[in-house]
């Protein structure tokens, strides 16, 4: 018998989206005389398989992803955010022919809390996202980029960056940055 967080780990979920899972009748817990769910192993085994075959079918397909950052809300306000990402995106759909994954921030390139970015590495973690397409390597980080590019390349990300700024129309929305 497993507790929810030990799954949740084992399944890479949240424990949250577990407790969901089993108030939507999609998992069979039992309860302890406290109330606490545990889960018997032939169901933490049903729900790998179920897991792997999803993987397998392909409902988790890898996918392009794009990643801007403004250093602060007024260069948001002038939209440079808005520039990046209209670059950004055309740039995916021109070469991969799909719609990214969008991940944004507003902050300092050297502060390392910043939602979009924690977004993206679980979701490179978790082999969802094949290729990160930025427009800039400090837009990605200020320091410590090469640790940030050796995580993405543990996870499988082909790290893009920068986009051909040889291109007259890049260069000139890339100006404006």
């Amino acid at each position: 018998m497993f507790s929810v967080s030990q799954v949740a780990l084992r399944l890479g979920v949240c424990s949250k989206t577990f407790r969901q899972w089993d108030k939507k009748g999609h998992i069979k817990c039992l309860r302890t005389p406290g109330g606490h769910r545990r889960i018997p192993l032939s169901e933490v085994n049903r729900l790998l398989g179920k897991l792997h075959r999803q993987l397998i079918e392909g409902p988790f397909r890898k996918q392009c992803a794009v990643y801007a950052r403004a250093s602060d809300h007024r260069q948001k306000t002038d939209g440079a955010l808005d520039r990046q990402l209209k670059v950004l995106t055309q740039e995916c759909k021109k070469r991969y022919r799909t719609s990214p994954l969008v991940f944004t921030d507003i902050g300092s390139g050297l502060n390392m809390r910043r939602r979009g970015l924690k977004k993206l590495l679980t979701l490179a973690q978790r082999t969802t996202v094949s290729t990160l397409i930025i427009t800039h390597k400090d837009r990605l980080t200020r320091f410590g980029l090469e640790l940030i590019e050796r995580i993405l390349e543990d996870y499988g990300v082909r790290l893009e960056a920068p986009i051909n700024l040889n291109s007259r129309v890049h260069r000139r929305n890339l100006s404006l940055i």
